[in-house]
């Protein structure tokens, strides 16, 4: 697992907790160039980080008025549906987030994971089996765990 330094808000550091990077706020444009590489550039926007480990550095911060402390993240595993065919746990897959526009299907969060840029290669970690709901498009899919 990939360890990535940044920093987080003082009352938001938890060991396990995840969290969605979107990006810099405005405040971020007054931040030192050295904090702000580690804080902002080492995230890839839309990707959900898991916190691993809080160090005990706190720097100060104009979005967190209690200081920014640094962290040890990694990129957070999601669940998400694939083709039946291709859930094997430790299989290496070419995924592609589905187009389904059907918002008010039970399985639209797991078709359309928030959190996993639209195409790459990711590691099967574990098959849950079948949605919570059949598809209602008729597609045979699987609820996995990627990385």
């Amino acid at each position: 697992m990939d360890k990535i330094l940044t920093l987080i808000g003082v009352k938001l550091a938890r060991k396990n907790r995840k969290f969605l990077f979107t990006g810099p706020a405005d405040e971020c444009a007054t931040c030192p160039p050295t904090l702000k590489s580690v804080c902002l550039e080492n995230l890839e926007k839309g990707c959900i980080y898991e916190i691993i480990e809080i160090r005990n550095i706190i720097h100060p911060c104009a979005v967190h008025k209690d200081g920014a402390i640094v962290v040890e993240v990694q990129k957070a595993p999601i669940k998400t549906a694939i083709a039946a065919k291709l859930a094997y746990e430790g299989a290496i897959i070419s995924f592609t987030i589905s187009n389904c526009d059907n918002l008010s299907c039970g399985n639209y969060q797991y078709c359309s994971p928030v959190g996993l840029p639209k195409d790459g290669k990711y590691k099967i970690l574990k098959v849950f089996g079948n949605l919570p709901y059949p598809c209602e498009k008729g597609k045979r899919l699987k609820l996995v765990e990627i990385k």
